[in-house]
């Protein structure tokens, strides 16, 4: 697995966006989030589609990870890296210090049908579905989700 880059300044809205974003775990910290990935989007010529894409994706995985991995209780960072690989396609990087969980592992869910359509526990299954590839390591100190789209899904 490659390296990420170097931790830059947390974004801040008004000023020139960094390809990292840190978050606080709190879900009103989110707000930033699609302002960041818009930016982006318009820095690196991201195509609509993988811009709502990756909005979908990332607030999936951080939301879950701000409930589920910290249980809600604000004041441990998360980070949102980009970049643009050098072979075509681009990668989110979602990590966080919460306790290991790798959403792959996760069994695929059945086919949506309207006799079960359910409100939660459809983040996995919308990652799966919004992106080209999904990857996860775990780190010593928590968890790191690779999430990709390739040219082709636009």
């Amino acid at each position: 697995m490659t390296e990420l880059a170097t931790h830059r300044e947390p974004f801040r809205s008004g000023a020139d966006s960094p390809d990292t974003l840190v978050l606080d775990s709190d879900l009103a910290a989110m707000a930033s989030l699609p302002e960041w990935v818009d930016a982006l989007a318009a820095r690196h010529g991201l195509p609509d589609k993988v811009r709502f894409d990756a909005r979908l994706c990332l607030e999936e995985s951080i939301s879950n990870s701000i409930r589920h991995g910290y249980g809600g209780i604000p004041g441990s960072p998360g980070r949102v890296s980009f970049a643009a690989r050098a072979e075509g396609g681009w990668t989110f990087t979602v990590e966080d210090d919460a306790p290991h969980f790798n959403p792959l592992d996760q069994p695929a869910l059945p086919p949506i049908s309207p006799d079960s359509l359910v409100i939660g526990g459809q983040g996995i299954r919308l990652m799966r579905a919004f992106s080209s590839s999904l990857a996860y390591e775990a780190t010593p100190t928590g968890n790191r989700l690779l999430i990709g789209f390739a040219p082709a899904s636009v």
